[in-house]
C-alpha cells in the first residue's frame, strides 16, 4: 500500500521549499484578514510549490482475500478460547476485508428476504469469488447464536448463503438458522429451511457414510418441529443454555454496548427554530452576537434542543469499524462497504443512504484523508461538501454571498423572510456560521488555506464532486475550484469555534465512578452553535447515535441567557488558563460570572452551603443580613414566597440538608448502576434548591450537576464495558 505523508509533514515541506526559494514574504503578501477568499484560494492553488510539495497520492486502496482470511483464522483463535467479543471484533474486520459483491447484487438480498441453502447459488456464480466473505458471515453467526442473538445469527447465515458459502457446509449452517427460528417460535420457516437443505443433500450426491450425521441431525430437528409444545420447549431451553457459560462482563458488553436508545422530543417547538423548545427564544447584540435566552422559568433536566447534524463524520479511527458512518450508531453486526475496507453501516437501509449519498463521493480518497491526518474538522468540511451536488452549490453560493453582505446578522441563516424559518436542514444555517476571518493570522489563514486546497484536489480526483447533470465527470475550471475551495476554506475557518462532539459514554459496569465520555464523530449544527460559552454553564449536550439533545442542567430563570460550555469550565481549571484557551481558539474574553469573579476550582471549593441574598444573590451574614443590599433574609423570604412553607431561614436551611441527602442516597444509587427517574428527581431538586438559595460557588452543586450530567449520558449513546 502507498504511504501518504501527513498533512503536517506536506506543509513542513512546503514552508521549507518556501524558504529555500526565498518567497516567505511574497507569498504572506497575499494572504490576511482584508484579503478575499478568492484571491487566497486561488493563489495558493497556481503556486508552483504547492503543486510539487503540497500535493498527496492517492492510495489506491482494495478488499483482500488474504488480509480477510488472516484477520478470520485470528477470530478463529479467540473463538476457541471463548474469546467470543474479540473474536467477534476480528470476524467483523474479515468481513470488512474481503472482496465484495456489487452493491446491485447485495440490494437483492436487502429486502429482509431469507435465503435458503439453494438460493445462494442463485445469486452469487457458485460463490467462489466471495469466500471469504461467505466464510466470514458464516463465523460471525456462531458468535450471534452462542449469546442468543438468533435474528442477527439468521441474518448472516442468509448472508453466507448468499455471498457462496461452500456447499459442502451448507447443513451446518441450516441446522443453526433452523434451531434461532424453532427458538424464536418460527416452526413452518425452520421446516423450510430443513427440508430445502436435506434435499441439498440429495442433489449433491454424496456417500451415505459422509451425510449420515448431517442427516440424522437434520431429521432429528425436524422431528422436533412436527412435536409436541413440550420437545419445543426443551430445544429453546437448550438453545438459550449454550450462552450460560460466557463471563457476565462479556455478555453485558455483547449484549448492551450496542443499544442505542432514540433521542427525547420537545414537548413545543419553537415556530420559528423547529428543533429548539418553545421556552427558548432567539436574541441579538452587537456584543454578544446571536445568543438564546429563555422566555419562562426552566426547571433542571428540560429538554431545550433536539437537533440532527446538517453533517457528521466519525473521528477516522477505530470509529470508523465499530460504528455506522451514517446514523453513527455502535454496531454489533455492521455491514461492510463493497467497495472499500474503511467503513461500516448499521443496517442495509444506511448502506443504501451511504452508498447513493455521501460515501459514494468520497470513498476512493476516504483512505488518503485519513492517512493526511488533517483532524475532524477538515473531514466534516469536506463530508459536507460533498453533500451538495456541486451545479447546485454552483448556484446556491452567490445566493448565500449576497444574504451575507445585504442581511443584518440578527436574520441570517433564516430561509424565509416573509415567515422566517431556521432550518437545521438547511445548509445556509451551516454556511453563515461565524469564520472570525478578521481575528485570524497571516500564518492561520494561509495554513487553512493550504488545507482547503488539498481538500479541493481531493474533490478533483474523486472524480465523483465535478460532475454534469448527467453524472459524468468534468474538468473543473479555475471558477469551479474557486466555489468549492473558499467554501471549505470558510468551513475551516468556522468549524473550531462552531462544530460540536458527538459522544458516546463509556460505562464501567465494575465501577461507574470510571465511566467516561469518548468522543466518536463531530457534526455541523446550526441551532446548537447559536448557544453562548459560559464557564458555568446552565445546559449540557448529550447524544444519541449522531442527534444531539440539549437539556438544562440547572434552574433558569425567565429572562436568563441559556449557555453552553465551549470545553471549559471553571470546576477544572482556573479562570486565566479558561480565558487564554477560549481567546486562543474562541477570539473572545470570557466574562462570565465564574471568571469575573475567579471562582475557585472543584477541589478548592468548600463544603459549607453558604445562604445568598433573594435580591441580588450576595452572601448572608451570620446575623441573617444581605453583605451587599443589608436586607433581612427573612423579610425578603416572607415577601417572594418562593416555595410553600418555607417561612423562615431555618425551613430554608431544613429544606437543603434533606435535599443533600436526598442527593447523596441517588449517587450511591448511580454509581450502584442505578438510573431510575426518581433518581433523576432527586438530583433535579437539589439542583433547584441550591440554585435558589445558596450562594455560588457551591461543592455540592457543582457535584449534583457532574452526576445529573451521568444520569443524561446514560439515557443516550453508551457502550459497556466491564474490567475483567
Amino acid at each position: 500500500m502507498t504511504e501518504v505523508p501527513c498533512f503536517e509533514s506536506l506543509f513542513s515541506n512546503l514552508i521549507k521549499n518556501l524558504k529555500e526559494n526565498d518567497k516567505v514574504i511574497e507569498v504572506s503578501s497575499h494572504f490576511g484578514p482584508n484579503q478575499s477568499l478568492e484571491s487566497m484560494l486561488s493563489y495558493l492553488w497556481k503556486l508552483e510549490e504547492v503543486q510539487s510539495c503540497l500535493l498527496p497520492t492517492i492510495i489506491a486502496q482494495k478488499k483482500s482475500d488474504e488480509d480477510a482470511e488472516r484477520l478470520r483464522s485470528e477470530g478463529n483463535k479467540c473463538y476457541q478460547k471463548k474469546l467470543l467479543d474479540k473474536a467477534l471484533k476480528l470476524y467483523n474486520l474479515s468481513i470488512m476485508s474481503a472482496p465484495h459483491p456489487k452493491h446491485s447484487v447485495v440490494e437483492s438480498s436487502e429486502a429482509n428476504k431469507s435465503y435458503s441453502s439453494n438460493d445462494g447459488e442463485k445469486n452469487v456464480n457458485e460463490g467462489q469469488e466471495y469466500r471469504s466473505l461467505a466464510l466470514g458471515y458464516a463465523n460471525r453467526s456462531a458468535i450471534f447464536f452462542e449469546l442468543g442473538q438468533y435474528d442477527k445469527c439468521i441474518a448472516d447465515v442468509d448472508l453466507a448463503f448468499l455471498h457462496g458459502y461452500p456447499k459442502l457446509l451448507h447443513c451446518k449452517l441450516a441446522e443453526r438458522k433452523s434451531k434461532c427460528l424453532i427458538t424464536l417460535g418460527k416452526i413452518e420457516d425452520a421446516k423450510q429451511v430443513l427440508h430445502d437443505a436435506l434435499k441439498t443433500l440429495d442433489d449433491m450426491k454424496l456417500d451415505e457414510s459422509k451425510s449420515k450425521s448431517s442427516r440424522d441431525a437434520l431429521h432429528n430437528l425436524l422431528d422436533t418441529c412436527q412435536s409436541n409444545g413440550k420437545a419445543k420447549s426443551s430445544l429453546v431451553q437448550e438453545c438459550d443454555k449454550s450462552a450460560t457459560w460466557l463471563r457476565e462482563a462479556t455478555k453485558e458488553e455483547l449484549l448492551f454496548a450496542y443499544q442505542t436508545p432514540a433521542a427525547p422530543s420537545l414537548s413545543k417547538s419553537n415556530p420559528a427554530i423547529p428543533c429548539l423548545s418553545d421556552a427558548v427564544k432567539l436574541c441579538f447584540t452587537p456584543s454578544l452576537g446571536r445568543y438564546l435566552i429563555a422566555e419562562r422559568d426552566i426547571d433542571p433536566g428540560e429538554v431545550l434542543v433536539v437537533e440532527k447534524p446538517y453533517g457528521q463524520v466519525l473521528l477516522l479511527d477505530s470509529s470508523l469499524r465499530t460504528h455506522c458512518s451514517v446514523c453513527l450508531n455502535r454496531c454489533l453486526s455492521p455491514l461492510p462497504c463493497p467497495s472499500c475496507s474503511k467503513v461500516i453501516f448499521c443496517s442495509s437501509s444506511c448502506r443504501n443512504i451511504g452508498l447513493s449519498s455521501n460515501h459514494s463521493k468520497e470513498c476512493s480518497v476516504l483512505p488518503t484523508l485519513a492517512a493526511l491526518d488533517m483532524g475532524k474538522n477538515a473531514v466534516l468540511a469536506y463530508r459536507i461538501l460533498i453533500q451538495i451536488p456541486f451545479l447546485q452549490l454552483k448556484k446556491l453560493i452567490p445566493l448565500y454571498m449576497q444574504e451575507a453582505v445585504e442581511f443584518p446578522p440578527n436574520i441570517l441563516g433564516f430561509n424565509n423572510l416573509d415567515r422566517p424559518i431556521y432550518d437545521s436542514a438547511d445548509y445556509r444555517t451551516i454556511y453563515h456560521l461565524v469564520t472570525n476571518k478578521a481575528q485570524r493570522s497571516v500564518s492561520d489563514l494561509f495554513k487553512r488555506c493550504a488545507m482547503a486546497v488539498i481538500l479541493t484536489w481531493l474533490l478533483k480526483e474523486s472524480q465523483s464532486y465535478f460532475v454534469d447533470s448527467s453524472g459524468e465527470p468534468f474538468e473543473p475550471s479555475l471558477e469551479d475550484i474557486e466555489i468549492a475551495g473558499c467554501v471549505l476554506f470558510t468551513h475551516l475557518m468556522s468549524f473550531p469555534c462552531n462544530a460540536h462532539s458527538i459522544t458516546e459514554l463509556q460505562v464501567d459496569v465494575s465501577n461507574f465512578q470510571k465511566s467516561s465520555s469518548q468522543e466518536i464523530g463531530a457534526g455541523a449544527f446550526g441551532v446548537l452553535s447559536l448557544t453562548n460559552h459560559s464557564c458555568n454553564p446552565s445546559v449540557a449536550r448529550f447524544s444519541y447515535g449522531s442527534t444531539v439533545v440539549l437539556r438544562a442542567i440547572r434552574f433558569i430563570p425567565s429572562g436568563a441567557e441559556v449557555t453552553d460550555s465551549y470545553g471549559e469550565h471553571y470546576g477544572l481549571k482556573p479562570s486565566t488558563e479558561r480565558r487564554s484557551i477560549l481567546q486562543q481558539q474562541y477570539y473572545f474574553q470570557c466574562k462570565c460570572e465564574a471568571c469575573e469573579n475567579n471562582w475557585p476550582t472543584y477541589l478548592n471549593l468548600s463544603d459549607k452551603h453558604k445562604l445568598k441574598c433573594l435580591i441580588c444573590n450576595k452572601n448572608i451574614d451570620s446575623k441573617g443580613k444581605c453583605t451587599n443590599c443589608k436586607l433581612s433574609f427573612m423579610e425578603v423570604l416572607s415577601k417572594k414566597e418562593i416555595i410553600p412553607n418555607m417561612c423562615n431561614q431555618n425551613d430554608v436551611e431544613k429544606a437543603i440538608e434533606e435535599s443533600v441527602k436526598d442527593y447523596e442516597n441517588a449517587y450511591e444509587k448511580i454509581i450502584s448502576g442505578d438510573n431510575s427517574s426518581e433518581i433523576k428527581a432527586k438530583l433535579c431538586n437539589v439542583i433547584s434548591i441550591i440554585d435558589k438559595f445558596v450562594s455560588q460557588p457551591c461543592k455540592t452543586y457543582f457535584e449534583a450537576q457532574e452526576t445529573v450530567k451521568h444520569y443524561f449520558e446514560r439515557q443516550g449513546s453508551c457502550v459497556f464495558r466491564k474490567e475483567v
